[in-house]
């Protein structure tokens, strides 16, 4: 037996990636960024634009269901009326 050598690599990779942690999350473009003026007009109009980007698609499907369901039942009325193109008054 040769000791327990690979057992006792897992802690020290884990120890030291634990250590580094910090100095690589100063890397980060976002933890340093948005300190000069550009930036944070650019982070403030990308958060107001993705917070309402779900809101401008689910008003979008909405009005389509509303407007194909209306278009649909304009053309039902005017079957039941007569009036639709191609339809006339049954004898």
């Amino acid at each position: 037996m040769s000791g327990g050598t690979p057992r006792a690599i897992g802690p020290g990779l884990l120890a030291l990636g634990l250590w580094l942690a910090p100095s690589l999350a100063r890397a980060c473009a976002v933890c340093m960024g948005g300190q000069e003026e550009e930036s944070q007009l650019a982070f403030i109009l990308m958060t107001v634009f993705m917070s309402a980007l779900p809101l401008v698609m689910i008003g979008s499907i909405a009005w389509f269901i509303r407007r194909a369901y209306r278009e649909r039942e304009a053309r039902s009325q005017a079957r039941v009326e007569g009036t639709a193109p191609g339809i006339g008054p049954s004898r």
